[in-house]
C-alpha cells in the first residue's frame, strides 16, 4: 500500500463515521446509544486497521514513468479507485478542473460533477476535498456553497468537513467531542463559529433556522442567546419567538441558566423587567438553576425577593433549591423552608430536603454481584452510626413492612427498599443484618430520624 493511500484510506475510515452518523440522524434513545457504540467501535477497529499496514515501496519500471491515468491494475486499494475516479484520473488541486479566480472548483461544474458520481463514498470524499478549501474563503462565502448542494445529506457532510477544517479535529474527534449529537452538522458548525468568534450570534441563528429543527433547534438558540444577551437581550430573547410551547420555555429556562452563568445580576435584573408572567417565570427558573450550583443560600435569597408568580413554578423552584442545599447544609435548607410564607411551597421544599436528607437510619445502600444491598457509607449522627449496630460493608437480608412481615429484600427493588426503610421521624424499622464473614443474620432495630447533612 502506498504512503500517499493511508491518508487517504485514513480519511475513508472518517467518511465511515460520517455515515454512520447520518444513518441514526434522527434515531430514537435506544438507537442513539447503539449508534454511538457502534460508531466508536467500527472507527476504532477500521483506523487501528489501517494503521498497522505496512508500507510497501512501488518504485516505476526502468525507462518507464508512472502516469496518473494508468489504469487499473486490480492491486489499487478501494480508496485509491475512487479518489482517481472522483478528480478526473488527477489531483484536485492540479487538474484541468474549470477553477475560479480563487482556484477553487466553480460552482457549476462541481454540481454536474458531484451529480454523476453514484457511489456514496466518492461523493463524500469530493465534497470534503472541495469544501476544505473553500473553508480558507471564510464562512460566508463557505456556506454560501453549502447552501447550493441539491439534499440535507450532501449538506451535512459539507458542514462536517467545515467544521473539521475550522477545529483542526478528525471526525470521529467531532463526533466524540458530542455537539454533533446535540445540534446536527449544522448546529455544530454554528456553535464552533460562534464559540471562536469566526461569526456573530445573529450569524448562528440564522444558520441554526437553516440547519436545526426540533427541540435541538431550541437548545442551540439558547446557547446563541446566552452570547448576545451582554449586548442586546431583547434580540437574545426574540430568537425563540418562533419555537412553540414546551420548546419555547425550554429555551428560555436554558438562555436564562447560560446568561446566569457568566451574569447573574444581570440575568435577573433584567428578567424582573418583563412583563409577561410565564416568560419571566421561565426565565426566573433557569437563572435560579444557575445560582444553586454557585450558591444555593443565594439562590434562597433571591427566591425570597422575587418568586415566580406561578404556583406550579414557584413550587418547582423551591424544590430544587431545598433539594441542592439540604445535601450539604440540611439545617439551613430546613430553616429556610420552614419560613416560606406559603403551605405549598413549604410542602414543595420539604419534599426537595427529603429527596437528598430523608428521615431514615443514615445509610447508603448498593447491591452487590449477588442482588443483596450492601450497606456503604454511614452519615455522621445518623441513626445507623449513632447506634454502631449497623457497619459498612453488612448485608442486608431482609426488613419489615408496615405490617411487621419480613420481606426479603432481593425480591425488592432498590426505590421500595429505601420507601420501607424511611418513614415518620420516631418511628422504626427491624432488619435482618449479615456481616462480612459470618454465618448467619442478626436482628437489629433501629429508629428513624432527620438525617443531617452538615457543612464540610
Amino acid at each position: 500500500m502506498r504512503g500517499d493511500s493511508r491518508s487517504f484510506l485514513l480519511l475513508a475510515a472518517d467518511l465511515t463515521c460520517v455515515r454512520c452518523h447520518m444513518a441514526f440522524h434522527f434515531s430514537s434513545a435506544v438507537n442513539f446509544k447503539i449508534a454511538t457504540v457502534a460508531l466508536l467501535a467500527l472507527s476504532t477497529v477500521t483506523l487501528v486497521w489501517f494503521a498497522t499496514q505496512p508500507i510497501a515501496s512501488e518504485p516505476p519500471e526502468a525507462g518507464k514513468e508512472q502516469s496518473a491515468t494508468a489504469p487499473a491494475t486490480g492491486k489499487e486499494s478501494a480508496a485509491d479507485l475512487g479518489r482517481n475516479e472522483i478528480v478526473g484520473h488527477a489531483s484536485l488541486r492540479t487538474s484541468n478542473l474549470p477553477m475560479a479566480a480563487d482556484g477553487v472548483e466553480t460552482s457549476g461544474h462541481f454540481l454536474v460533477r458531484l451529480a454523476g458520481l453514484k457511489d456514496p463514498r466518492q461523493r463524500e470524499a469530493a465534497i470534503d476535498e472541495l469544501f476544505r478549501q473553500l473553508a480558507g474563503m471564510g464562512p460566508e462565502a463557505a456556506l454560501a456553497r453549502v447552501a447550493e448542494l441539491p439534499d440535507a445529506a450532501s449538506r451535512d457532510m459539507a458542514m462536517l468537513s467545515l467544521l473539521g477544517e475550522y477545529s483542526g479535529l478528525s471526525t470521529l474527534e467531532i463526533i466524540k467531542q458530542g455537539n454533533i449529537w446535540r445540534f446536527g452538522a449544522g448546529g455544530a458548525l454554528a456553535a464552533h463559529l460562534l464559540e471562536s468568534g469566526r461569526i456573530s450570534p445573529q450569524q448562528a441563528a440564522e444558520m441554526a433556522k437553516a440547519s436545526v429543527d426540533g427541540n435541538r433547534r431550541g437548545e442551540l438558540f439558547a446557547e446563541v442567546a446566552s452570547k448576545l444577551a451582554a449586548t442586546d437581550p431583547a434580540a437574545a430573547l426574540a430568537l425563540g419567538n418562533d419555537l412553540d410551547g414546551r420548546q419555547h420555555r425550554r429555551f428560555l429556562e436554558e438562555f436564562a441558566r447560560s446568561w446566569a452563568e457568566s451574569s447573574p445580576t444581570a440575568a435577573r435584573q433584567w428578567a424582573a423587567q418583563i412583563a409577561d408572567q410565564s416568560t419571566r417565570d421561565a426565565m426566573l427558573s433557569g437563572i435560579t438553576q444557575a445560582e444553586i450550583q454557585r450558591s444555593p443560600a443565594l439562590a434562597a435569597q433571591n427566591f425570597s425577593a422575587m418568586p415566580p408568580t406561578d404556583a406550579e413554578a414557584r413550587a418547582d423552584t423551591a424544590r430544587s433549591i431545598a433539594s441542592s442545599w439540604a445535601s450539604n447544609d440540611t439545617v439551613a435548607a430546613m430553616n429556610w423552608a420552614a419560613g416560606l410564607p406559603a403551605e405549598s411551597d413549604r410542602a414543595a421544599a420539604q419534599d426537595g430536603i427529603h429527596s437528598t436528607a430523608p428521615i431514615g437510619i443514615g445509610a447508603v445502600l448498593n447491591r452487590n454481584e449477588n442482588g443483596l444491598p450492601v450497606v456503604g457509607d454511614l452519615v455522621p449522627g445518623g441513626p445507623a452510626s449513632a447506634s454502631g449496630a449497623l457497619k459498612s460493608g453488612d448485608a442486608l437480608m431482609a426488613v419489615t413492612d408496615a405490617n411487621g412481615a419480613w420481606v426479603d429484600t432481593r425480591a425488592l427493588r432498590m426505590g421500595d427498599l429505601l420507601g420501607m426503610i424511611r418513614g415518620q421521624p420516631n418511628t422504626q424499622v427491624s432488619l435482618q443484618v449479615q456481616s462480612p464473614g459470618s454465618t448467619s443474620p442478626r436482628v437489629i432495630t433501629l429508629g428513624r430520624q432527620q438525617v443531617i447533612f452538615r457543612p464540610k
